[in-house]
């Protein structure tokens, strides 16, 4: 498995930067959520608890940005379109109530215009006291049956399940 995207679908201790059509999205993992009063429009912070694997976290914030570039978004902000496209919800009090639910560990994104402002953001967390360690994807399927018994092929099923409605 490709190191750089963790063993076993682990968000790394090391923050990933990707490059996307509308932009540089930074993933890192992150122990406990910073305040809330730190993040703004272009951050998300995400429960372990919503998704499967550092991969279906990367394929949901990429699908974010594409309906946002291509203007068919569901939610205005781009923290709301990344969970509505992460776990298929598309009630926003629905989302509002899975991410404040507590968690061992989150997941950070943030989307930049330029790299260098991804980096800043994530600095500006650091030094007002978050801690980046490794996340242990904690995602149990809402919908079942599988043949698989795959988490991460359901997880990615109901996000995807958005593209097919719009």
């Amino acid at each position: 498995m490709n190191q750089a995207l963790g063993e076993k679908g682990k968000l790394p201790k090391i923050p990933l930067l990707f490059r996307t059509d509308c932009g540089y999205i930074l993933v890192a993992g992150l122990g406990t959520p910073p305040p809330k009063t730190d993040l703004d429009q272009r951050m998300v912070v995400v429960p372990s608890s919503m998704f499967a694997s550092l991969r279906h976290l990367i394929m949901a914030a990429f699908r974010a940005c594409r309906s946002i570039a291509k203007g068919v978004n569901i939610a205005d902000a781009f923290a709301y379109e990344l969970v509505i496209c992460l776990t298929g919800i598309r009630e926003i009090s629905k989302l509002k109530e899975e991410l404040a639910k507590p968690s061992k560990g989150y997941a950070l994104i943030v989307l930049c215009d330029h790299p260098f402002a991804c980096r800043s953001l994530l600095l500006n967390l650091l030094v007002r006291g978050a801690k980046l360690v490794e996340v242990e994807p904690a995602y149990i399927p809402r919908k079942l049956p599988s043949c698989s018994n795959s988490g991460e092929a359901l997880a990615m099923e109901e996000g995807a399940m958005v593209e097919l409605d719009r």
